[in-house]
């Protein structure tokens, strides 16, 4: 399992304008869990299943957005993308094995990320490690909180955060 780091260039040209990160809501999880089942009628005839991911999946502080990881084979990747693209009208990125679609529900904003191969890997061993460890779970919320005063460097900082991290499960 390889980290994934953006290119310099790609986050040098993020806006360096502050990040508005809000404390964990119970209340816009509870919704979330009603999108997903929503989200998950819709893939059903393709065997694949979305489940909640990132920071509300967490509990931490959040830049208040649902984020939907979905794990799929190699069987289901293009039709899957091919639904999602025609229920969503279109697709924000893409990459080989790793995908976003953007919404919105009651003035949130939404992420559907379909994944495959190594980016699944990484994605499930990141939240993986997050869940079982407590103390690296409040750190990441604590980076969150003090790289917020820029979006670029919000992404700097977290690209190589979870890279680092990454590199470390795969010693």
């Amino acid at each position: 399992m390889k980290p994934q780091r953006r290119p310099k260039e790609d986050i040098d040209r993020i806006p360096d304008q502050p990040i508005d990160i809000k404390p964990f809501d119970p209340i816009s999880k509870q919704k979330s869990c009603i999108y997903c089942k929503q989200l998950n009628q819709l893939l059903a005839p393709f065997g694949a299943v979305a489940e909640l991911f990132g920071s509300v999946e967490l509990e931490i502080s959040t830049k208040g957005e649902w984020e939907f990881a979905l794990y799929l084979t190699d069987e289901q990747w293009f039709p899957v993308l091919v639904c999602l693209i025609n229920h969503f009208g279109a697709i924000h990125a893409l990459m080989d094995d790793f995908a976003v679609f953007t919404d919105t529900s009651e003035g949130i904003d939404i992420e559907v990320i379909p994944m495959r191969a190594e980016a699944a890997k990484r994605n499930q061993a990141i939240m993986n490690y997050w869940r079982s460890d407590p103390a690296a779970l409040k750190k990441y919320e604590q980076g969150k909180l003090q790289h917020s005063f820029s979006k670029r460097e919000y992404y700097r900082w977290k690209d190589e955060y979870i890279a680092r991290i990454v590199e470390t499960l795969t010693v």
